[in-house]
């Protein structure tokens, strides 16, 4: 056997051991790849799709440009739940393998309960990792990357909490709760009708150098007729305000029946891109779990003067509840604008 023969033979049984080597300990060893979950940088994320088999829930967040995101390609995303997520994503870190006694149920529960993790880059699909349960000692939640051999436990390193709660697949959790979310600059024209009194419904047009107060049709005169500051104010109050949450106490049926009555105002907000904005408001009758139950004088109380339910942009179908310590501030009429 020359020289070249036994160098070439031995090259091929170092592979060859290095294969089986690799091979034996596949088993007991998580590669780079099955443990890198964390993002060093979230800035390529444009996409990522949220699903459990077990609840057959899913939600997908799509990124629309720098600041905003939408649930599903139907509503504005929570940048706060977002951020949340993101630096979940930033933060996690493997904290231990799996134990071998672990292995099993740990996929089993993975495979039934765990919630599937879709990451998009740039368009392209990132990583596919699932998320399941807390470990015993709830100190660390289980993790395993698609394809991977082992599950095993992370956590964010100096976080006293569970991470799969970052990882949640109801779409409502997800959504802004924001209604109006405008700058004073930004609105062009508020519509205010109040169904009660007609007297008491005004709009504001801000188009202009300053805003103009019209009520019943008729234009009133800035600093005669109207307080100047006040209409200015007011246009000031409108970058935050939010709704409370789902009422979930309401059927389908009460949900449509509550739309098709009588609304105690209606609000129209149109921005300088002229997208508008509606909310038509109700009085929510009392229920047991009021905070006020009656007037000063002791008599029991037909509706909630603390929470309204409301419909956005004429969706009939979804009702959420607002609170007056927010909305009140804008629920105005047109006789507070006027000079005493």
């Amino acid at each position: 056997m020359n020289k070249k023969t036994i160098i070439l033979f031995g090259a091929i049984i170092t592979v060859l051991l290095l294969f089986f080597f690799l091979r034996r300990n596949n088993g007991n060893t998580l590669s780079n790849d099955e443990r890198e979950f964390e993002f060093k940088s979230t800035d390529k994320i444009d996409k990522v799709f949220l699903s459990n088999k077990f609840t057959k829930e899913y939600v997908l967040l799509t990124k629309k440009d720098k600041d905003n995101w939408t649930v599903n390609d139907s509503f504005v995303a929570s940048n706060y739940q977002i951020e949340i997520l993101f630096d979940g994503l930033k933060k996690i870190r493997v904290k231990r393998p799996v134990s071998k006694h672990e292995i099993n149920p740990v996929k089993k529960d993975l495979a039934l309960n765990g919630t599937k993790v879709e990451i998009y880059e740039n368009g392209n699909l990132s990583k596919v990792f699932y998320v399941g349960g807390n470990t015993s000692d709830e100190m660390g939640t289980y993790f395993m990357m698609e394809k991977g051999e082992e599950p095993y436990v992370c956590h964010i390193p100096g976080f006293n909490g569970f991470l799969n709660a970052r990882f949640f697949t109801k779409k409502d959790g997800w959504r802004s709760k924001n209604i109006f979310a405008l700058k004073d600059s930004e609105i062009k024209k508020i519509d205010l009708k109040w169904s009660e009194n007609s007297k008491s419904s005004f709009s504001i047009d801000n188009s202009g150098k300053e805003p103009l107060l019209y009520s019943e049709n008729l234009l009133l005169k800035n600093n005669i007729e109207v307080n100047l500051n006040h209409l200015k104010t007011y246009l000031k109050l409108w970058e935050n305000l939010s709704f409370e949450g789902f009422p979930i106490d309401l059927n389908a049926k009460q949900i449509d029946s509550i739309y098709n009555t009588n609304p105690l105002l209606v609000i129209k907000v149109l921005d300088k891109k002229d997208k508008l904005v509606s909310l038509r408001i109700y009085k929510k009758g009392i229920k047991r779990d009021s905070n006020i139950q009656f007037d000063e004088q002791g008599n029991p109380l037909q509706f909630d003067i603390e929470t309204f339910y409301a419909f956005i942009n004429e969706n009939g179908k979804e009702v959420v509840q607002i609170q007056d310590y927010i909305f009140g501030k804008v629920m105005k009429q047109s006789t507070d604008f006027l000079i005493k």
